[in-house]
């Protein structure tokens, strides 16, 4: 494990959003959403929305090739993203044709953030999905050295996670202030928060919603150019 002062280094970098971003995001709410149903607002795919779907730093699990793309927004200390996100493991098991995409958005404090560049960095040494699911079970606080060790007791190695956290701060870093750009220019009011298809979910889905919600976008297809 790193030393203190290498933890609170890491702690001392903050995802970047400037004013100026989150106002022009904001702003292009208004283009992503077009008509209403009453489970949620269908998405054209504006540039919002384009790269909220085409983000190659994002993790994906699931169909290469897929016909339904599930995103979802979540927090690592979210306990409502805690108990909901088996649902999605089990749609991707049960479903070949789907692709989860995940949007690590640390919105609940420091814990969150380092615990989301913890998972982002395990993900460059393969080991993402493992490190997500332990994070995402783990009871109570997220600190720094849970979070390291929850990820090494997952199959990650320690050597290399630390390494890439030092050498790869700033991607990091910019990854992060990703998710938290696309979030703000989906209009999202918290975790979790989802895209199945060209429809945009805000709060919890269980397996049956999440099923329903597939579905429907099977029918529907991708968000269409505006």
């Amino acid at each position: 494990m790193r030393a203190a002062s290498d933890i609170g280094r890491w702690l001392g970098r903050r995802p970047g959003l400037s004013l100026a971003l989150a106002v022009g995001a904001g702003l292009l709410v208004s283009l992503a959403l077009g008509m209403q149903p009453p489970d949620g607002p269908v998405l054209t795919r504006t540039p919002v929305v384009a790269s909220v779907l085409d983000d190659p730093g994002s993790p994906r699990s699931g169909a290469a090739r897929p016909d339904v793309v599930v995103v979802v927004f979540t927090d690592y200390q979210c306990g409502v993203c805690k108990r909901t996100d088996p649902a999605l493991r089990r749609l991707l098991a049960d479903d070949s044709g789907v692709q989860v995409v995940w949007k690590d958005w640390p919105i609940r404090g420091e814990g969150s953030i380092f615990a989301a560049r913890v998972a982002l960095a395990a993900h460059r040494q393969g080991r993402y999905d493992a490190v997500h699911d332990a994070l995402m079970a783990a009871p109570g606080a997220l600190t720094p050295e849970r979070s390291l060790a929850i990820a090494a007791a997952a199959g990650a190695d320690p050597g290399r996670l630390a390494a890439d956290l030092e050498a790869h701060a700033d991607a990091l870093e910019r990854q992060i202030g990703r998710h938290n750009a696309q979030a703000f220019g989906l209009g999202l009011q918290g975790t979790p928060s989802y895209v199945v298809g060209p429809y945009l979910l805000q709060g919890a889905l269980d397996d049956g919603a999440l099923a329903t919600a597939v579905r429907r976008a099977r029918r529907a297809g991708p968000p269409k150019a505006p």
